[in-house]
């Protein structure tokens, strides 16, 4: 009976705030995108909380964001998609890769990302994507609250910040490779592990099913890039997408080497054109 108690007492700390008060210190808020570092205004003593701070590349990041998928409503039978849209991945990673390097022993780092949508170019719909992370045992956890969640509309609405203990929308996460599932909507990724090195994304069949592929995307973990040509301006990331479905297209056979020429040097020709 006491131990239960103690434990209830130790979970009630930890997870709903209940414990020593929490300070919260902003490190990123600009462009949609906030980084906040929490933890208790005294900590108590013994062994940290966290191996912060940490470092990790934000190429490394986010290539584990981007193997990240999950199924919407209770896992079951929901479709398969990822957890973090490509558009969306480069920011969080970034965003994620600093608040781990400015994190103390004793703070988790929050990460929420809000992006507009505009619709018949009138109306704004704001959608949020969030989540908790931290160091422990020399893994990564990840704790996903919101995964482009519509935010309630209204003047002085304020965003909420990710929790560990708050289920807000309905879905399960599906760990990839070195990653494991430590709650419905929590891993916990062996994230120095090889297959991090390159990036990958995902495609969704009709049936419901991911394939994996290796996309374009620059990394200072060594992965490839486009090479480009002296004197020209940098393609864009969308046109690098672009050829790397291209390449993969010609190696499945899908196209012929006449109309993967025609077809790279008109995507080649819209990234020169574009403004």
């Amino acid at each position: 009976m006491l131990l239960a108690a103690a434990a209830g007492s130790a979970l009630c700390g930890v997870l709903l705030g209940c414990g020593p008060r929490l300070v919260r210190e902003t490190v990123v808020d600009e462009g949609g995108l906030r980084v906040i570092l929490r933890g208790p205004a005294e900590p108590a003593g013994g062994a940290p909380a966290y191996e912060h701070p940490m470092v990790i590349s934000s190429a490394r990041a986010a290539h584990i964001l981007s193997r990240i998928d999950l199924r919407e409503g209770d896992g079951s039978e929901g479709s398969r998609k990822p957890a973090v849209e490509i558009d969306s991945l480069y920011p969080l990673a970034d965003a994620l890769a600093q608040g781990l390097e400015k994190a103390t022993p004793h703070q988790e780092v929050a990460v929420m990302l809000t992006r507009r949508e505009r619709r018949f170019g009138i109306f704004t719909h704001d959608y949020l994507t969030s989540f908790v992370a931290y160091r422990r045992a020399d893994q990564l956890h990840i704790h996903f609250s919101h995964v482009d969640w519509e935010l309630p509309r209204g003047s002085g609405a304020k965003t909420p910040e990710p929790r560990v203990d708050r289920e807000v929308m309905k879905f399960r996460l599906v760990p990839g490779a070195a990653m494991a599932l430590t709650g419905a909507q929590s891993l916990a990724i062996n994230w120095r592990d090889p297959i991090f090195d390159a990036p990958t994304a995902v495609q969704i069949s009709p049936v419901g099913r991911a394939r994996r592929r290796t996309i374009l995307m620059e990394s200072d973990d060594g992965a490839r890039a486009e090479p480009s040509v002296p004197g020209t301006t940098p393609l864009s990331p969308r046109t690098l997408r672009r050829l790397a479905d291209l390449e993969e297209a010609r190696q499945r056979g899908e196209v012929s080497e006449a109309e993967y020429q025609a077809r790279r040097a008109q995507i080649l020709a819209e990234d020169a054109g574009a403004p």
